[in-house]
């Protein structure tokens, strides 16, 4: 089949249980949905349904292609120390090999691509300064 589908109902259905859905990739871990195989980029899409503060971390291969399809989320550059705000609506790019950190307010969608699709995600260690930012809700 060329053309594959995933319902909007079945992704709500979903993201009722799951703050985090990958729809296209390859994958390794199982997942409640039923992705669709890529071995080329990874589409999904997290929904915060409270402040959240994802682990800092660096993609030594992947860059990152986000849009703020609800809500509000800050990013921060580790690298030059910079915060920015992210609004509804807004798209940003997280270049490989790119340390950050990111927060979200509560009830934040975003709808993100990676390319290429290999999981080289590395948690990485941070000050206190950036901990406690990302500890203040927003």
């Amino acid at each position: 089949m060329s053309i594959k589908k995933i319902s909007k109902e079945t992704l709500d259905n979903v993201l009722q249980y799951n703050e985090r859905q990958y729809l296209v990739g390859n994958l390794k871990i199982p997942q409640m949905l039923q992705h669709i195989h890529d071995n080329n980029i990874e589409v999904g899409i997290s929904h915060y349904k409270k402040f959240t503060a994802d682990k800092p971390h660096i993609h030594i291969e992947v860059t990152e292609y986000q849009m703020i399809l609800q809500g509000y989320s800050e990013i921060k550059d580790m690298l030059t120390e910079e915060i920015i705000e992210l609004h509804e609506g807004d798209f940003y790019i997280v270049n490989k090999e790119t340390p950050y950190a990111q927060k979200s307010k509560e009830d934040t969608k975003i709808l993100f691509f990676k390319y290429p699709s290999i999981n080289d995600k590395q948690i990485i260690e941070i000050d206190q300064s950036t901990q406690s930012w990302l500890n203040t809700e927003i």
